[in-house]
Order: structure tokens, then C-alpha cells, then sequence
């Protein structure tokens, strides 16, 4: 905590006085103009005067800072000297936050007018809701799958055999979200959850640098009796991996360990095991599939350059460093 400044504080003694309804984190890194738009749609929101926005910057190089100072003077800022993560940067925005209702929405979100209401409604009349997603968005207005089962060695043997498309249960693929309905997770590119809820349960696992930290949570708060459930009457728009794409190749590294930081956690060392040689499998496959696509797309090579040479890490590190692919046997921020 040393290492954030607060840049802007709460400049209104009523809000201070007064219970916040809704408090919601952002947590940014170098998507300047995304963040602009994102605020914007937020406070396109009457219902916003009630609420706190709260900001905190991973270091960023872009001007975020500035603009946020200069362009949204009420919301919380906080700028962190160094890159926290998307956890490290939610959980401060956690602990600084005084709502009711807790918002984990991504820098590269628009919410339609009315959206962050329609979830706070829902969660005052539904007592035992946890957790709540709404539908997610893509740029175009394509529906992208945002909630799904819990996960298990058969969504990931699934997944590492690339069977994803033909099988997309573990995100529910097949249903037509259009309706209300329980699910095992959600996405937390929007994720609205109980203060109460994480008081019980604690935090995002400071241990996940990024990555499945939504899944983890999900499945600590639904392990404690608490349902997660899906809005759809609540549609906000998400970009997608505008951060993550900047450093695709390290991203992926960091994705799968943290996928084997969640089954280590949750499951036995057999699963792990097995988990461990499927991802094997995986990254030949995936290298098989992008040295053809290196070859016969030059426009994605750049791209293909990254994967490729994460597939090779990837695959050395399930071979040879157990601190990868069981990280809680080695210390798993230590070996990231």
C-alpha cells in the first residue's frame, strides 16, 4: 500500500457520512482511452450520484493518470508505482471501497444506462445471491460467454484437446442466454459481489497474479453456501484482452500457471497430474496448429512468433520445473 498514491479522494463529506450503495473498481494499465470510455458510460448513469467509482492505475505510461484527474475529478484515483495485477490492483480497490455492493468491471467496459442498477436491484431482493454477472458483449454486439460450470478435469481435458468449439459446455455454449439462471462462475470483466460475502470469504487470491482468479473465487464463495447467478437483463460491452494482448506470449505462460495454481488449490495431486500431462499434449498441438498458421498467414505472424515461443516455455516448464505445474509445493509468486 506504500507503494499507491491517492491521487483523488472522496470530495463530498454526505458520501462519506452516507452508506454507499455501490462501489466500483477499476483497475487500469495503459488503456487510457478505453478508461475514458468506460467512465463515460458510467456516468452516462443518473443512478451513478449514489455510487463511488474508485480507479487504481497499475503504473501506467499513457496518461492515464492525468486524464482521469483532469476528466472525472469524483472518481477515487489511486496510482500505483508498480504493475499490481489485476488482483493486487482489485484487492487494494477492495479495501479502500465503502459499498454495500462490490463492482469488479474492466478498464475496457461499456455498461448501457441502467445496467449496474438492474444488478444492485437484484441482488437487494435476492438475499442469498453471492455473486453476480451480467451478459457480456462483444464490440459488435455478439454475445460472449461470460459464465459457465465450475471447472474440472473433464471442462480441461476438453479444452487441452481443443475440442472447445465442438463441446462448449464449461461456458455454456449451447444455451441461449437469454434468461436469469444459477451458474458455477462469472466472469470478472464485470463481477458484482456482497461486501458481507467478501468479508466472509476474504478477497481475490493474492497469490494469482491473473488469470482464473475469477474461477477460484467463485468456487471459494460458492463452497461457503452463497449462489452465483446470471443477469441478462444487465448487458454491458467488453473489448476483450486489450491489456493482455500487449504481451501476449508472457500472458500465456502466466495464464496456464495460474490454471495449475487453481487445480493444485482446489484438487488432488492425481488431477494435477493428469491436468499437467494434458497441458502437454495441449502446447504440441498448439504448436503444430501455429507453425502452419506462421506459414500460410503473414499477417498473424507477429502473433504466431509469441504464441509459439510461449507454447516451447510452456512445454519445457511442464517437462522440467514442478514449481510451475504444482507452484504451492515451491511458492507460486516466487516462481512466476
Amino acid at each position: 500500500k506504500s507503494n499507491i498514491r491517492t491521487l483523488k479522494k472522496q470530495n463530498s463529506i454526505m458520501a462519506e457520512m452516507s452508506e454507499t450503495t455501490l462501489s466500483i473498481c477499476i483497475v487500469n494499465w495503459n488503456t487510457k482511452d478505453l478508461l475514458r470510455d468506460c467512465l463515460s458510460s458510467i456516468y452516462d448513469d443518473p443512478a451513478t450520484a449514489g455510487w463511488e467509482v474508485l480507479v487504481v492505475d497499475n503504473a501506467s505510461a499513457d496518461g492515464s493518470e492525468a486524464m482521469v484527474e483532469a476528466d472525472f475529478p469524483q472518481v477515487r484515483l489511486f496510482a500505483s508505482r508498480e504493475n499490481l495485477g489485476f488482483v493486487g490492483g482489485h484487492n487494494f480497490a477492495l479495501r479502500e471501497a465503502t459499498g454495500r455492493h462490490l463492482l469488479l468491471l474492466n478498464s475496457d467496459t461499456r455498461v448501457e444506462r441502467g445496467a449496474l442498477g438492474t444488478l444492485v436491484d437484484f441482488m437487494e431482493v435476492n438475499p442469498g445471491v453471492g455473486v453476480l454477472g451480467p451478459k457480456l458483449l462483444n464490440g459488435d454486439g455478439s454475445l460472449q460467454l461470460s459464465c459457465g460450470v465450475p471447472p474440472s478435469l473433464w471442462s480441461e481435458f476438453i479444452n487441452k484437446l481443443l475440442l472447445h468449439n465442438l463441446f462448449p459446455f464449461f461456458k455454456l455454449g449451447t444455451w441461449h442466454h437469454g434468461e436469469i439462471r444459477a451458474v458455477g462462475w462469472v466472469s470478472g470483466a464485470c463481477l458484482l459481489v456482497r461486501r458481507s460475502v467478501v468479508e466472509q470469504v476474504g478477497p481475490l487470491d493474492p497469490e494469482i497474479y491473473m488469470f482464473y482468479e475469477d474461477l477460484e473465487w467463485c468456487m471459494r464463495i460458492r463452497s461457503k453456501g452463497w449462489e452465483i447467478f446470471y443477469q441478462p437483463h444487465s448487458r454491458v460491452y467488453h473489448l476483450g484482452g486489450q491489456s493482455t494482448r500487449k504481451n501476449l506470449g508472457k500472458m500465456l505462460v502466466i495464464s496456464q500457471h495460474s490454471l495449475f495454481y487453481l487445480f493444485n488449490k482446489h484438487f488432488g495431486p492425481g488431477q494435477l497430474f493428469a491436468l499437467r500431462l494434458l497441458t502437454m499434449v495441449e502446447m504440441v498441438l498448439r504448436f503444430l496448429l501455429w507453425s502452419g498458421l506462421f506459414l500460410m498467414r503473414p499477417p498473424r505472424r507477429e502473433e504466431g512468433r509469441q504464441r509459439l515461443r510461449a507454447y516451447r516455455q510452456i512445454l519445457f516448464k511442464c517437462v522440467a520445473e514442478k514449481a510451475y505445474w504444482a507452484p504451492l509445493q515451491a511458492g507460486f509468486r516466487e516462481r512466476r
